[in-house]
């Protein structure tokens, strides 16, 4: 089970909790679109100045404990967040941390004794009777009251609201922390790279009320005055702005999920939906499908990383959803693709979180690209291609979209949706044609598995991609991801039903990448049946010759919508035949034989031709490749029986054959 790694942290933390909190045990989107529509119009808040952060920077959080009250239809909140963590500086004597300064601190005590502090703004420096040495352990636990709303703090709104539902009528209240909002309702440090690895919430409530949160719920207690208390605990590693918690009425709707790597067991999806009679029957369908697609992603991904607790839902009214870990706060759950995105982010997000907001592709991206997938999983390729595509119309508005950026105080800009999430689809889609299904879905599990409950960065991601693959994807991620805008295709061909000859030019929309190396597949049109070929470009102006008996009419750049590009002028051009003299002197030199081949494919060359050669299938995966000579051979031992590639590059040509291998 990939539980915290720290457990004898874990336990010094429980001991020393204890000691302070006596009085406890006695008592016994779209996602884009929500994360940034009230964002927009709204103030930027303080944030934490550098000497701040150096001062939280010399402790690192292990164990959130939130205890506290909380009613459906009130901001207003009080009780007690204690901290646990380790000393990573040679001393600490000052204990830094961020709360929103509209809530009042009645006390912070540390070893049974109360601090004195000083507060500027959000940040509250405690200071300890005495400094603690390096690789201590301690506790510090600040109780405090007053109302928790502050307008203009989160991605999604406010960093801890309530409301009503427009369309069901139910009060809610609800905490939404991404990015850098969790302040605003209980004491932290909102380092993304800093993850705690394990926290417990406990809520008070009204009795008619249920509480979500992260984790397993491990007991409802009864109180007095009509009062119950949830206590949810999650014992997996977990970033600050993913603890949640939501109250409201609610019905507790809970499914299982089987995936395939847990035989005997299941995994279980508790849905907290609002009361009314008909809010679940209205839901229950899109709720249901949930499980089927924990399993779709627990076979391509690896298992649901938090199968020893759950996942699940609650709702709450406001737009979109909120990955909030092991249990997503959602507007209307009665979207397949928000359900599917946000299902997703508890790989790309909570498993694995950006290591910084300018990583935020490493989050959004892909859970973008998990819609997509499950769309396709699911309800088949014309509607994932119909999704793309709308997704790529979306995109080709803007000549100069850019995934990346370093802008990390606009909030904007790191939710855009054209940016973030729906070019961070479309890139990934790219991606996955770049590399070919096989690799990239492995790709996918080894990176989930090289940073399993930790933070990763996108140049993590590609040197994990290329650790796996092989590859060399400086290209891509120059192009597609630290690179503006997509390329603009046009293209000669000539075809005398012995060769189609294609000469494939590209612009491109923005200045910033004048370049795209590119797989790219071309569709050719003929009266005796439609083929698709695969080539390289590797420079803005490419020459091609491939043998082909079909009499070509036609062409189309990318049918199946690999890549994010416009098409321009497509021409017939008898010409080419005489433009090409090099790739035609290259290729009446060059001898391949045995054809039929069996074991061995031998090649003969013009003299001291120097060049590289690729042998690939018709899908463009390439089997073999190096830097070729005059004369040589290839192994085809390995190789399974069919038709294959032979691609020869020179600098000044190319020459592609077809290969049978018996």
């Amino acid at each position: 089970m990939p539980y915290l790694s720290h457990m004898k942290n874990f336990i010094l933390f429980i001991i020393a909790l204890l000691q302070v909190s006596i009085s406890v045990a006695q008592e016994q989107h779209s996602c884009a679109e929500g994360k940034i529509s009230r964002h927009l119009k709204l103030k930027k808040k303080s944030r934490a100045g550098l000497a701040d952060n150096a001062l939280m920077s010399k402790y690192d959080v292990h164990f959130y404990f939130l205890d506290m009250n909380a009613e459906r239809n009130t901001t207003v909140i009080s009780g007690a967040t204690s901290i646990g963590a380790l000393v990573t500086s040679p001393l600490l004597d000052t204990f830094c941390f961020e709360l929103n300064p509209a809530l009042t601190i009645d006390s912070i005590v540390y070893n049974n004794q109360t601090l004195t502090y000083t507060r500027t703004g959000p940040i509250t420096y405690a200071q300890l009777p005495a400094a603690i040495s390096q690789n201590t352990d301690f506790t510090v636990k600040i109780a405090y009251h007053g109302d928790a709303s502050v307008t203009g703090a989160g991605a999604i709104g406010d960093g801890y609201s309530t409301g009503t539902s427009a369309s069901w009528g139910n009060s809610a209240t609800w905490s939404l922390s991404e990015p850098y909002s969790a302040y605003e309702w209980f004491p932290c440090k909102q380092f993304l790279q800093d993850k705690a690895d394990s926290a417990w919430v406990f809520v008070t409530t009204s009795n008619q009320n249920k509480v979500g949160s992260n984790g397993i719920l491990e007991g409802i207690d009864s109180l007095p005055n009509n009062k119950v208390r949830f206590r949810w605990k999650t014992h997996y590693v977990i970033d600050y702005y993913l603890i949640s918690i939501a109250v409201a009425k609610y019905v507790d709707y809970t499914i299982y999920a089987h995936p395939a790597a847990l035989p005997n067991d299941s995994i279980a999806i508790v849905n907290y939906i609002y009361d009314n009679p008909n809010t679940l029957p209205n839901f229950k369908n899109k709720l249901d499908s949930v499980a089927l697609v924990m399993e779709y992603y627990s076979d391509i991904l690896g298992l649901y990383p938090f199968y020893a607790e759950k996942y699940g839902h609650c709702m709450a009214p406001f737009g979109g959803g909120m990955e909030h870990q092991t249990m997503t706060s959602i507007g209307n759950p009665g979207s397949f693709s928000t359900n599917a995105h946000e299902l997703m982010h508890q790989w790309f997000g909570d498993h694995v979180t950006c290591k910084t907001w300018k990583d935020i592709f490493i989050n959004e991206g892909f859970a973008s690209y998990g819609e997509y997938l499950a769309y396709d999983h699911f309800r088949g390729w014309p509607a994932a291609q119909a999704k793309m595509q709308n997704v790529h119309d979306d995109v080709l508005q803007d000549p100069t979209a850019m995934v990346y950026f370093t802008d990390t105080n606009n909030v904007g800009r790191i939710f855009d949706s054209r940016l973030t999430y729906n070019k961070g689809s479309a890139v990934i889609h790219t991606l996955r044609f770049v590399m070919g299904d096989s690799l990239f879905f492995q790709g996918l599990k080894d990176f989930q598995s090289a940073f399993a409950f930790s933070t990763a960065g996108i140049d993590d991601l590609k040197l994990s991609l290329q650790n796996t693959s092989g590859l060399n994807l400086n290209d891509y991620f120059n192009q597609w991801i630290y690179g503006e805008g997509y390329p603009i295709f046009s293209g000669e061909f000539y075809s005398n039903g012995s060769n189609l000859y294609l000469k494939i030019t590209h612009s491109t929309s923005s200045t910033f990448t004048p370049l795209f190396k590119t797989p790219l597949e071309i569709k050719c049109f003929s009266p005796s049946g439609d083929t698709v070929v695969k080539v390289d470009l590797s420079l803005n102006s490419n020459t091609f010759i491939i043998p082909m008996s079909k009499n070509i009419t036609n062409l189309e750049f990318d049918p199946n919508n690999w890549l994010l590009n416009t098409s321009g002028i497509i021409n017939q051009n008898p010409d080419l035949v005489s433009l090409n003299l090099q790739d035609q002197q290259l290729s009446n030199a060059t001898t391949i034989y045995p054809i039929p081949a069996s074991d061995i494919l031998h090649i003969k060359s013009l003299p001291n031709v120097y060049g590289q050669y690729k042998l690939r299938d018709l899908n463009g995966r390439v089997y073999s490749q190096r830097i070729a000579s005059s004369d040589f051979s290839i192994s085809l031992k390995n190789l399974a029986s069919g038709i294959y590639l032979f691609e020869l590059e020179t600098s000044g040509a190319k020459v592609i054959r077809k290969v049978v291998k018996e």
